[in-house]
């Protein structure tokens, strides 16, 4: 077989379209078209890419073969000879599953995990590098996002960023962390319009230990307009809710009422 050939089987075999392979390797369907037609070959890193994509080596693709064999059998043959080598063993941590159901242009379900940087696009995604409606990896995107850095409407990661965010470090309109920024905040360190927390900085209310705000209320410190020091007591919550409605905006209604629930809480 050509390398073109064993292209056109090792594609057909896992069921990818010339399009979809083209993704993969960051190429046109017109260019893998022409690869499997034996009109143009494939640059070096496109050809190792291909190797490592379909788990074969690069002799494989480049020895043209006089007898037909199967594109498993060869995957097979030459998977047994380099075993044992170490770069062969690197690739076989490399694991990518992409569901046959497809939503629009996305597999259903795609995997794509290993060392270095795979990435994992479909409506559900994990991967190194994880993009989908639910995306799990390192770095995810998406409506519900988690990793160690993920931006999405609801993002749970060490950093975390979204509509609504928890993480070590949080960014969002509503957000919960060590160190939270956001319009609602919660955190060891939280900064926002209405910020709660060990050391809270509020634009309108702020509680917690050190409290900074329009309405502050603190167990040690309290600065603003309207303070409370409870020195460890409950705060005086008819008194902290009527200067909640009388100096904060009602256009912030909806979290003037969740700061009201929250004097209770601390």
């Amino acid at each position: 077989m050509t390398l073109g050939e064993k292209i056109y089987r090792l594609r057909t075999e896992k069921g990818l379209s010339q399009e979809a392979l083209g993704d993969v390797l960051k190429v046109s369907r017109q260019s893998v078209s022409k690869w499997e037609t034996d009109q143009s070959v494939p640059e070096l890193d496109k050809l190792v890419a291909i190797s490592d994509f379909f788990d074969v080596s690069t002799d494989y693709l480049l020895k043209e073969e006089t007898t037909e064999d199967t594109g498993s059998a060869a995957s097979s043959m030459y998977r047994t000879a380099s075993y044992a080598s170490e770069d062969f063993s690197c690739r076989r941590r490399h694991y990518e599953y992409r569901s046959q159901k497809m939503v629009g242009s996305l597999p259903f379900i795609h995997i794509n995990v290993g060392p270095g940087l795979y990435r994992a696009k479909g409506i559900i995604a994990i991967g190194n590098m994880a993009s989908g409606v639910i995306a799990v990896g390192f770095l995810a995107t998406g409506v519900i996002a988690v990793g160690l850095l993920s931006i999405g409407l609801l993002a749970l990661a060490t950093v975390a960023v979204g509509l609504l965010a928890y993480g070590s470090l949080a960014v969002g309109v509503i957000s919960f962390g060590a160190v939270s920024f956001g319009i609602f905040s919660m955190g060891a360190y939280s900064v926002g319009q209405f910020a709660f927390g060990a050391k809270a900085e509020g634009v309108q209310v702020a509680i917690g230990d050190v409290a900074r705000g329009k309405i502050a209320l603190g167990y040690s410190r309290a600065a603003g307009d309207y303070t409370q020091i409870s020195g460890g007591e409950s705060f005086d919550y008819e008194s902290a809710c009527r200067a909640i409605d009388a100096q904060v905006s009602s256009h912030w209604w909806f979290f003037k009422s969740w700061a009201k629930r929250m004097i209770r809480l601390f």
